[in-house]
């Protein structure tokens, strides 16, 4: 496959161009320099001829996969080749999720918060804006375009502290103005994570004003929502009612019902849903293709741990034996599915063996009860330490992930192919082809599943440019093989690249893969709301 310059033809392609609407049909592309210059059948393209060849015989073409749901905001810093996106056809990654976004920071507390979150990726944070982040991140030059939204939580803290409280109408002020700023440096929108602290103490008045922000610049609101269990219904209410008084633009992160007792809830929550588009409002979500969530260990723990950060909690139990003795002897008595939540990352090396264990193995391997493990593990690293938890319905997956509004998210960071950042989610590098091969299973045309790995994230987060194989716009394809393209990535092998990828192209650039090995230059950019 014989390829050089700036300028040159794919040739012999299948092409699915993004937009659901056209039918998979033989042609070629031809890009000049970042851009795609023409796009169609083949006998039209014949002046073309004299540029290199790229011959795609066999394959299939589609524009690069947009991963609506990453925290890849500061792991790109430190695997900014970025493989777990690559090989499976991702270029570009919207960030800033779940209301935790690495700007703005105003405060010292902010800053040394976000460094202690993010120490594994050993990066001072000197910015102190999207702008001065964007232009960072740009030096590292990575591999994939990133779209960041900005995180509620972030934003909170610089105003009122973690303390989680809820705000005075002047520091709500505050934050909005904060946010306008974000917003005019680019930032796409606003994400909120309101299980998390400071989030979760935000009322109906903050949020509103915050919305009033978002109306003004017409950009989407994207949510992990107040509750995936117990109180889903209402905390879809919640977003809906949210958008409803701002720009009317939702996007649901990660839709699941956690919990079997909360699984009967689903048709509840597509009529919700239902109510609000009938309303005008433009609703979508993303969901990864498995039933294992994956967050903070430290989300086991009952009670007033919840609302504290994971290096609060890290430090009150590694001060306090006793205190583990009690929580431990809690969760033994509540929790009886501990086959059903593993280890999925710690940094401590001791650990390490039992990442993708159960707790019932680890338990028995160490000689403790599986909750006097957790406990152990929480002690000494519950700023790191991270769960899987398989608290969903296969059931439910399937019928979240075959709705035409559902995105694929992956939930994850960039990673490479070696653990030396931490251990990925098997999402990380598999959510795409298992997508993929799940709703081609239910039947759904190859040119809708592409429409919702491209196509649709593109118009949910105003990507300009982006996410369709047309002419004038950016030269971010996928090269593949539908029949073999597939993930093996489990939770005991997570880092396996996707097979069926032959060739990816970011801003025009080839990420050429042989062997599961990326030959590249990186190309990818910060992007950034363009206001018209």
């Amino acid at each position: 496959m014989p390829f050089s310059g700036k300028d040159f033809v794919i040739t012999n392609a299948r092409i699915i161009d993004g937009s659901g609407k056209t039918a998979p049909f033989t042609g070629e592309v031809v890009v000049s320099g970042e851009k795609i210059l023409y796009a169609g059948k083949k006998e039209r393209a014949d002046h073309y001829r004299n540029l290199p060849l790229f011959d795609a015989e066999g394959m299939t073409l589609a524009p690069g996969f947009i991963d609506t749901h990453t925290h890849s905001d500061m792991s790109l810093f430190a695997a900014p080749e970025a493989e777990s996106c690559i090989t499976q056809g991702v270029t570009t990654q919207i960030a800033g999720n779940c209301g935790l976004s690495p700007f703005p920071v105003l405060t010292e507390e902010v800053r040394e918060h976000l460094e202690h979150l993010y120490s594994k990726y050993d990066k001072k944070i000197s910015w102190k804006d999207f702008s001065s982040y964007a232009s960072e991140l740009e030096k590292s030059m990575p591999a994939t375009n990133l779209l960041s939204l900005c995180g509620h939580n972030t934003l909170k803290a610089n105003i009122c502290s973690y303390r989680g409280k809820e705000c005075t109408k002047e520091e709500v002020q505050k934050m909005c103005e904060l946010l306008s700023g974000t917003l005019l440096q680019g930032a796409a929108g606003l994400s909120t994570g309101l299980l998390y602290v400071p989030g979760n103490s935000s009322g109906t008045e903050e949020l509103l004003m915050l919305m009033d922000v978002l109306k003004k610049y017409d950009l989407p609101y994207a949510t992990h929502l107040r509750s995936e269990g117990a109180s889903l219904c209402e905390a879809v209410k919640e977003a809906v009612f949210l958008a409803e008084n701002g720009s009317r633009k939702l996007h649901i992160s990660h839709l699941k019902t956690a919990k079997e007792t909360n699984w009967h809830k689903l048709p509840q929550v597509f009529a919700l849903m239902e109510e609000g588009r009938k309303k005008g409002i433009q609703i979508s979500c993303d969901r990864y293709p498995w039933t294992f969530s994956a967050t903070s260990l430290s989300v086991i723990l009952p009670g007033i741990y919840q609302d504290m950060t994971d290096a609060a909690i890290e430090k009150k139990l590694a001060d306090d034996e006793n205190e583990c003795r009690i929580l431990a002897e809690k969760l033994d008595e509540n929790i009886s599915h501990w086959q059903r939540i593993l280890l999925a990352d710690t940094e401590k090396e001791e650990w390490k063996k039992f990442c993708g264990k159960d707790f019932v193995f680890t338990g028995n391997a160490l000689g403790l009860t599986p909750g006097q493990a957790v406990m152990k593990i929480l002690a000494e690293d519950a700023s790191c330490a991270m769960g899987a938890f398989g608290g969903m319905s296969e059931k439910n997956l399937a019928e979240i992930l075959k709705q035409d509004f559902t995105c694929c998210g992956s939930d994850e960071t960039s990673r490479p192919f070696l653990s030396s950042i931490g251990r990925s989610h098997p999402r990380g590098f598999g959510s795409f082809p298992r997508f993929f091969n799940q709703l081609r299973s239910m039947n759904i045309p190859e040119e809708e599943i592409i429409f919702r790995f491209t196509g649709l994230p593109s118009r949910i987060f105003s990507l300009h440019e982006r996410g369709l194989i047309r002419a004038g716009f950016y030269a971010d394809m996928v090269l593949f093989d539908p029949e073999k393209f597939s993930s093996e990535a489990d939770f005991t092998h997570p880092h396996v690249p996707a097979e069926g990828v032959k060739a990816v192209f970011v801003n025009g650039q080839l990420c050429d893969m042989e062997k599961s090995v990326l030959k590249r230059k990186r190309n990818g950019k910060v992007l950034k709301k363009i206001f018209r």
